[in-house]
């Protein structure tokens, strides 16, 4: 199996670092890059593109430097957010462009051969006479990735590639990337911001974040036992919620709710100011055990998704929380409400560092 392997990858722009000492090793198949949008993924899918020159650290491609080979000499493809296609080209014109462009030529019936596979493989074969203005957005998106999979490069860069498309449009192309590269022939780095795709794809995650890779792992481990409060917050979905508590061993608190809490990474003869956080899926309108935690809110707003409602309450000390409720629900403004939780399904980080101090205990997604 082929890898792409970053060592002490660095970048300064304009006297400002963008990329921090980053080395990661990405395997064959797809890898999840996930972060907020500052945090440096496209730069960093530039830079193993070749279209960007790193300040400092090398990449290595298959047993081979490739830090200084230049982007045409670089067994790269890249889609970007923003697809793009060429306008007075049909389709099939432009998923054979980067054959026709390739140095090794080919015959008309090569690129008619990897032109009709790919056009199969991505629903487009009725399509290939059109020209992109005649096709849906979906139907765009998928000719950009035809023709940056119609070279078999080594690695195929995907940037943020369905975060354009409806919510249906994503879903269904999301299952048909994953069967596409279920070979595992390339080294696939998919790049997003929603950490329910790096969830369903399920497989190697890089959380990136100000330029620098904080946690990387399979995408469920990462979501249960996060390193950071940035890695918890970019794997959250929905945002987990988070309020400032004093701990000291023996009690923590929730809002304006003290209740009994220890956990052998809190020391029990000395007080601590830290961050908890909490899913909005662990917080409900019943109690659901004997060790739940109450607490009195009231609604500010009811936010119905379809199979799930969220409820956004205001506790009485005023922090804000959001609470998911299976199905749709309908509640009134200002109506007081009590809730509750399981100490057990609380994170714990520093409120100054950010690091993280302890996770649920034995609690599945």
């Amino acid at each position: 199996m082929s890898k792409l392997v970053l060592k002490n990858i660095s970048l300064r722009q304009d006297s400002e670092d963008v990329i921090y000492d980053l080395s990661a090793t990405f395997n064959s198949g797809i890898n999840l890059l996930i972060g907020p949008t500052t945090a440096g993924k496209t730069t960093l899918m530039r830079i193993m593109a070749g279209l960007v020159k790193p300040s400092t650290g090398t990449m290595n491609l298959g047993g081979k430097d490739i830090t200084k080979v230049s982007v045409q000499q670089r067994s790269v493809s890249f889609v970007y957010q923003q697809f793009i296609n060429y306008p007075s080209l049909s389709v099939f014109q432009n998923i054979a462009s980067p054959l026709l462009a390739q140095k090794k030529k080919q015959s008309k019936e090569e690129v008619a051969a990897r032109v009709e596979e790919m056009a199969k493989l991505l629903g487009l074969t009725p399509f290939l006479k059109r020209k992109p203005s005649e096709l849906s957005g979906g139907q765009q998106q998928r000719v950009a990735i035809a023709r940056a999979l119609a070279r078999k490069a080594d690695v195929v860069l995907l940037d943020e590639p369905l975060a354009n498309l409806d919510y249906k449009l994503r879903e269904q192309l999301r299952e048909e990337l994953q069967s596409i590269f279920s070979d595992e022939s390339s080294i696939v780095i998919y790049s997003t911001a929603e950490p329910s795709e790096a969830l369903d794809f399920s497989t190697d995650t890089f959380v990136m974040n100000e330029g620098s890779l904080i946690q990387s792992g399979k995408a469920l481990e990462i979501y249960q036992k996060p390193h950071s409060l940035a890695a918890a917050v970019a794997m959250a979905d929905p945002p987990i919620n988070l309020l400032g508590s004093t701990v000291d061993g023996k009690t923590a608190n929730f809002g304006k709710e003290t209740f009994e809490f220890s956990r052998p990474e809190i020391a029990s003869d000395s007080s601590r100011e830290i961050t908890l956080g909490i899913q909005p899926g662990k917080i409900f309108l019943e109690p659901q055990g004997p060790n739940n935690v109450s607490f009195s809110c009231r609604v500010q707003l009811a936010e119905v998704t379809g199979s799930s409602t969220f409820v956004h309450v205001e506790l009485e000390a005023g922090e804000l929380v959001v609470i998911e409720v299976e199905g749709t629900k309908n509640f009134a403004m200002d109506k007081q409400l009590t809730a509750y939780f399981d100490p057990a399904d609380l994170y714990g980080f520093g409120s100054k560092s950010g690091k993280a101090i302890f996770a649920p205990i034995g609690r599945a997604r």
